[in-house]
């Protein structure tokens, strides 16, 4: 399964970074962004293949704990009955993340994470021509970031998305897809150094 193999890419990368985690942290009124690497385990009802992608997201933390991003992500997949039909997903979410950071240059910062979006799924068949449509979905999850130096992170992600189908590609039934994404950030502006 994918996120076997992304959970061990994930334990990999941190082992050897570890040593080197910097004192950084989250501040407030600063700005952050970043691409990632997102794996989705679909509900068994949308008979849609596993698959992952790119994805992209920003933020603005109003403090250290409170934070409103924006993500964009999709993949390109294909049916799980007959593998002929393709599949293109698209996700659009806007999502509040509160961070467990109470230390002072905290390097590890674990947070959670809620919010809401649309997904737009396309599907092309061969001889049938393509359809799509568009859910509204809400998710949430967690992960941690993990500060190396004083403006870049590592960010591990979970979450999950719920959302019903619309009948156009997807029956009418509630539907609840898995999602863990690796990936990279910077915070802005950067802070001020320290006087020696």
């Amino acid at each position: 399964m994918r996120f076997r193999g992304f959970l061990w890419l994930a334990a990999l990368l941190l082992m050897p970074l570890a040593a080197g985690l910097a004192h950084a942290e989250n501040r407030a009124q600063s700005w952050e962004f970043g691409p990632y690497w997102n794996a989705i385990d679909f509900d068994s009802a949308t008979e849609i293949d596993d698959a992952d992608g790119p994805g992209f997201r920003f933020g603005y933390n109003f403090t250290k704990l409170h934070e409103i991003e924006v993500l964009f992500d999709a993949v390109n997949t294909t049916d799980s009955v007959t593998g002929q039909i393709d599949v293109h997903q698209g996700e659009v979410q806007t999502n509040y993340v509160f961070n467990f950071n109470f230390q002072r240059r905290q390097p590890v910062i674990p947070y959670f994470t809620t919010g809401f979006g649309f997904l737009r799924l396309e599907v092309n068949a061969p001889g049938a021509g393509s359809d799509d449509e568009v859910d509204a979905l809400w998710n949430i999850g967690g992960g941690v970031r993990f500060f190396f130096g004083r403006v870049f992170n590592l960010r591990l992600d979970f979450r999950s998305i719920f959302y019903q189908g619309g009948n156009q590609v997807l029956r009418d039934i509630d539907y609840q897809n898995n999602e863990f994404s690796i990936g990279v950030g910077w915070i802005l502006p950067a802070p001020p150094k320290r006087k020696p």
